[in-house]
């Protein structure tokens, strides 16, 4: 039987009780409440269930040491703070150390809130350490990697930290009407069809080193003046955090 929600739980749902509920009765969403300057006020219950932490552990210090020290480093924790102050928001994909010091791939999104006058951050992250562990098995076993590539109708591209080519399948290959397989440690450019060479094609996937966009996007290839097709490319990183051997994969499939 149809039921039309009242006027009140609409007012429930607009306001701060319905931010308590998911707060206070979520167990997949750890949350953590900062202000601006990243300094942690409050983190619950799911949260402390998952990483360890209670709130008298982490109220009043910084979020950065929930970061390992190389991205404490490279300043990963900072430039969050600087994004979400600009932007509104800010997404990434990184370890978080546990309170018994072990490093967990976890997937967050930080967003800037206003209310009561007051201006803060509140960040939602999920464990994805499963899915990074497999990421990890798959790279490291060649033979699953090799089923991968010859098993899938897409066209795969993968590419290592320089832009350099790692691997393609065949039906790369034939997508891109390459004579011949493409040699490892070959540059975009080197592809031999003119796709890879486009300043828009390489810039895109540049700034998903550098910028950390994902890339599901998509393009018009020509294979000459009258045959032309519409295709999607999708970024996947593959790594296993600190490794400088971080990896990308592009899935290519004709629309």
């Amino acid at each position: 039987m149809y039921c039309a929600l009242t006027n009140n739980f609409v007012a429930m749902l607009n306001g701060q009780d319905y931010f308590n509920a998911f707060y206070d009765r979520s167990r997949t969403n750890a949350i953590m409440l900062m202000d601006q300057d990243g300094i942690i006020q409050k983190v619950n219950d799911a949260f402390t269930e998952v990483y360890g932490y209670s709130n008298d552990d982490l109220k009043s210090k910084h979020f950065r040491l929930l970061y390992t020290k190389e991205d404490q480093v490279l300043l990963r924790p900072d430039i969050e703070i600087n994004t979400v102050l600009r932007e509104g928001t800010s997404g990434d994909e990184n370890y978080l150390v546990h309170k018994d010091g072990t490093p967990v791939w976890v997937s967050g999104e930080a967003i800037l809130v206003n209310a009561n006058n007051e201006t803060g951050i509140l960040k939602i992250i999920h464990n994805i350490h499963a899915q990074k562990q497999l990421e990890r098995y798959l790279l490291a076993s060649d033979e699953m990697l090799e089923g991968l590539f010859n098993s899938t109708k897409s066209a795969l591209l993968l590419l290592d930290g320089r832009l350099r080519t790692v691997r393609t399948n065949k039906a790369f290959l034939r997508m891109f009407n390459c004579p011949a397989p493409i040699v490892e440690g070959s540059k975009l450019q080197e592809i031999p069809h003119p796709f890879w060479s486009e300043s828009e094609v390489k810039s895109d996937i540049r700034n998903i080193f550098t910028k950390g966009i994902k890339l599901k996007k998509e393009y018009i290839v020509g294979n000459d003046k009258t045959d032309f097709q519409k295709i999607e490319i999708t970024s996947k990183m593959l790594s296993d955090g600190g490794n400088p051997e971080t990896r990308l994969l592009l899935v290519i499939k004709v629309l």
